[in-house]
């Protein structure tokens, strides 16, 4: 299932900055502020996901 997969950390619209020496994690499509777990509609999963995916027999 993708639900083992689906995480903003996961999305290639994810974006990680560091902040005044602290992470700061971004949605790029969005321009929201978000979290490693947070799990949104629009996630559309990085390559080296979906290779990992289908290789474990997963659909998108």
């Amino acid at each position: 299932m993708k639900g083992s997969y689906h995480a903003c950390a996961t999305c290639i619209h994810f974006v990680a900055k560091r902040i005044d020496g602290k992470m700061a994690y971004f949605c790029g499509r969005l321009g929201y502020e978000t979290k490693t777990t947070y799990q949104f509609k629009c996630w559309e999963p990085k390559e080296k996901v979906k290779e990992l995916m289908n290789k474990r027999g997963h659909n998108e």
